[in-house]
């Protein structure tokens, strides 16, 4: 039953997973070089790989942009195209749960995120750690900005999802999870600037703290939300 639900998910999110794949394949071979110059080659020569993604114009800012673009359209899109199409009570009378069918939701909302924002990273720091692909000074520790990036959109997910099942009003207090993660970030963000090295770490925990919260609250308002 699980994977009934699993490939009802992937099914649904299939015309996104497709978009942002072409986006990230876009982005990354253009980064390679793996592309034709009019169709997007962005390998200058002059940028050094994951050294600052937030200045330095690399490709990993533009490809948080897109897993984050992608986490806010799944969110919204496993919870209120449930609600708009009123499948919710249909869904909730399988031989399950309520919390193993949000978490199974969960679960392949967060895959498809690994697949489309942790993957296109990680093979662009396999090359940018391979001798001979570039100009330029590279360490796995300059890496840790990037995973950063990809924690923040896992985060993103989790309140674009949480923002969707609550059952509150758009205008009132429904988009409160979304506005405090993007004050939560960018806090933290000025705060690494601040306070680096030690803001590395604590930014770390602050965000896998909040990040087990968000679950627990979705799966409590999941729980004890009315879906007639």
């Amino acid at each position: 039953m699980n994977l009934a639900i699993a490939r009802k998910e992937l099914k649904e999110m299939l015309p996104l997973i497709v978009l942002a794949a072409l986006v990230q394949l876009w982005l990354l071979f253009g980064t390679l070089g793996l592309l034709p110059e009019w169709l997007g080659n962005f390998n200058t020569g002059y940028i050094i790989p994951f050294l600052d993604p937030f200045f330095d114009g690399d490709v990993v800012m533009a490809m948080a942009l897109v897993g984050g673009a992608l986490a806010i359209a799944l969110g919204l899109g496993q919870t209120l195209w449930e609600l708009f199409r009123g499948t919710f009570p249909f869904l909730l009378h399988r031989p399950l749960s309520r919390t193993k069918i949000f978490a199974t939701k969960l679960l392949v909302g967060a895959g498809v995120w690994l697949a489309l924002t942790v993957l296109p990273m990680a093979i662009y720091a396999l090359w940018a750690a391979t001798p001979g692909t570039h100009a330029s000074p590279f360490a796995w520790w300059m890496t840790a900005s990037a995973w950063q990036l990809c924690l923040n959109v896992l985060l993103v997910y989790l309140a674009a999802f949480l923002c969707g099942l609550r059952p509150a009003r758009w205008y009132v207090s429904r988009l409160l999870p979304g506005v405090f993660v993007g004050s939560l970030l960018l806090i933290l963000q000025i705060a690494q600037f601040v306070f680096a090295p030690l803001g590395a770490a604590v930014t770390l925990t602050i965000l896998l703290v909040v990040c087990a919260g968000y679950v627990m609250a979705i799966l409590c308002v999941a729980e004890s939300r009315d879906y007639s």
